[in-house]
């Protein structure tokens, strides 16, 4: 008669039979699309600049922790294909903010810190040579599917009103922003893990007309303001 199948590759059978019934859900935690922007640490890229003393990122549960200790490094995502933005928006809360004293001291060197900033890499048609790039100037080029010149910064938590734009102190290529501010009360239903939205910020940016993005940074800094926090940053989208 027939010989009886161990219990084990019965085990075995259906493990397999899952995995083809449902891919998606098996490995939706770790696989992201190529241009997603999910919060996983095999998402990103981490740059650091050469002189400087690097943060400390980590990715839990969808969100990303940001420790600043009067530091500064970020985290790159080079998209394969050209995406057309139109608005920015993400959450934030952080322990502490960094020692900008006012709206005229952000837009100095000595002020350029930021509890958390979104950088958009825009397309360009052209790309200027220059064979004298640093070290991570040299890695972010390596990384990007498309030319970039110019990059804007959307600022969280910023001294400046909302909107308000001015050059970035080191690099006049790249254009600062101010984001839009929203506190988000607590809310009478809790997340998965028992604890209230109480804390977190709402910052939004549209623009008057798309922009055309080809890779996107997530930075936090302390560097010269001398600076220490931990920010914490979810639910980022570029629609």
């Amino acid at each position: 008669h027939r010989k009886k199948q161990p219990d084990h590759m019965k085990y075995c059978y259906f493990f397999f039979l899952g995995m083809c019934m449902f891919p998606a859900q098996l490995f939706a935690a770790d696989v992201s699309a190529p241009d997603d922007l999910s919060l996983f640490e095999s998402n990103y890229t981490h740059i650091q600049f050469g002189r400087i003393k690097a943060n400390q990122y980590e990715f839990e549960d969808r969100v990303l922790k940001v420790k600043v200790d009067s530091s500064a490094s970020f985290l790159m995502k080079a998209f394969e294909s050209v995406k057309p933005v139109k608005q920015v928006t993400f959450k934030w809360r952080s322990d502490r903010l960094p020692k900008v004293n006012d709206a005229v001291h952000e837009k100095q060197k000595a002020g350029d810190d930021a509890v958390f900033k979104v950088g958009l890499l825009l397309k360009a048609d052209n790309e200027l040579d220059n064979p004298f790039l640093p070290k991570w100037m040299r890695q972010v080029k390596s990384l990007l599917n498309y030319s970039s010149e110019n990059m804007i910064y959307l600022v969280a938590g910023s001294k400046n009103v909302a909107g308000e734009q001015w050059p970035n102190p080191y690099n006049n290529r790249v254009t600062m922003i101010a984001m839009s501010e929203e506190n988000i009360e607590s809310k009478l239903e809790s997340k998965i893990d028992g604890e209230f939205e109480e804390g977190w910020h709402h910052a939004s940016y549209r623009f008057g007309e798309e922009v055309e993005v080809v890779a996107i940074w997530l930075m936090a800094d302390g560097d010269n303001t001398g600076s220490s926090f931990t920010s914490f940053v979810k639910d980022i989208r570029l629609d």
